[in-house]
């Protein structure tokens, strides 16, 4: 147990396996965790470390209303720190600057303004912020339109994504001359950026004031479609440790923030975006790092994973892992090899109820697939996401 003293925690997005790991995390140290979430069979109301799960409004589609239930809560539960875990910490954080009297002083937030979250949540922008701070880019440019598009001086294959999306959705790679067929939304613009090949890496960082607390790095081996990671392995890199330490302290950030690496041989390390809230990387701590002393920000030390250690979703490695285009070169002897040598997160000797519950939390996931007419993955955050788009008045 952490010498941090009993807090009451709310956390939001209840039905992802970063909140159970958060929840535990936090349980472990003592304190009294409380979850929220806008479907009614979230996976982490069922661990043995919530102590209760609340249904609130959509933060996509009611954000100012879902705002109001967290702050309900904030204040019924007598909540010390709220930890936001996708990108409704774009919305809180926006909310927060129209109504700055929401929440009381009693309770932590853990977020950076708006303006900083959603510079760094926008692809594009974060990489101006790059070149503002000297730190050296990939080629990049932003596109607005079919023109724009056409009027790309790329001489070499490029990657096209909205400058407001995330890892399950459409990223094309494109090669001169071929391209894709997009649809333009005005407030959600494309970026294009050189496609480089190199080890691919993410970070995960707790920050407070501009320090990190608390640090892990994991290579991206297994992931969907190449881009969303379903195994997590910890791993040394200290220029990349560096590099995130810089750059926190130069924009003073606080809250959970996650960066994408590419280790290109030529010795250059780019940084292909940034993502300003809780990402896989959580799941690799464990109870006896006391996880909870960096986000309240009572440690001396960084703290990191124990060596060794190795996560895996295993609903998202069994449904995805084995693809093709998720193995990245990896035989499907290696893939067997690395499902069994590899720990499951959701699955806890102490705490097997999120386990069993898995098919009742997959229904309320179905609900929103077919509720929305989107896939699977992008159905357990559609609600959750945030496109840059202002509050409604």
């Amino acid at each position: 147990m952490s010498n941090q003293g009993g807090k009451n925690i709310l956390i939001t997005f209840g039905r992802s396996f970063l909140t159970l790991d958060i929840a535990r995390l936090m349980g472990a140290g003592g304190h009294t965790v409380f979850v929220a979430d806008s479907v009614r069979f979230p996976i982490s109301r069922y661990s043995n470390s919530v102590t209760k799960a609340f249904r609130v409004a959509r933060p996509k589609f009611e954000p100012v209303e879902w705002a109001r239930d967290i702050a309900r809560i904030v204040r019924e539960q007598h909540i010390d720190l709220v930890i936001t875990v996708h990108e409704e910490t774009d919305i809180l954080a926006q909310v927060v600057r129209r109504y700055p009297d929401l929440f009381p002083d009693s309770c932590q937030l853990f977020l950076s303004d708006f303006e900083s979250e959603v510079r760094l949540h926008n692809k594009y922008e974060f990489q101006v912020l790059l070149d503002s701070l000297g730190v050296d880019t990939m080629k990049f440019a932003r596109v607005s339109s079919q023109e724009e598009l056409e009027a790309l001086d790329f001489t070499v294959p490029f990657a096209l994504k909205q400058c407001y999306s995330r890892g399950s959705q459409d990223v094309h790679k494109v090669y001169p001359g071929n391209l894709p067929d997009v649809t333009f939304d005005p407030g959600n613009p494309w970026i294009a950026q050189e496609w480089i090949k190199g080890k691919n890496y993410c970070s995960y960082s707790i920050c407070r004031n501009g320090e990190v607390l608390a640090h892990t790095l994991y290579p991206v081996n297994y992931a969907i479609d190449g881009h969303s990671c379903l195994d997590y392995a910890h791993v040394e890199h200290e220029a990349i440790a560096q590099w995130v330490r810089d750059r926190v302290k130069a924009i003073n950030f606080t809250g959970q923030i996650g960066f994408d690496f590419i280790d290109v041989p030529d010795g250059r390390l780019l940084t292909i975006e940034c993502n300003p809230r809780a990402t896989s990387g959580i799941m690799l701590f464990e109870a006896n790092n006391q996880i909870d002393r960096a986000f309240f920000g009572t440690n001396d030390t960084v703290v990191t994973p124990n060596p060794g250690v190795r996560k895996m979703v295993g609903p998202g490695m069994l449904m995805y892992g084995w693809r093709k285009s998720a193995r990245g070169g990896h035989t499907m002897r290696e893939f067997i090899r690395d499902v069994l040598r590899t720990d499951e997160v959701i699955t806890q000797r102490n705490d097997l109820k999120p386990a069993f519950a898995m098919p009742l939390a997959m229904v309320s996931i179905l609900r929103e697939a077919v509720r929305y007419k989107v896939g699977i993955p992008e159905a357990f955050m559609h609600d959750h996401e945030w496109d840059g788009h202002p509050l409604p008045k």
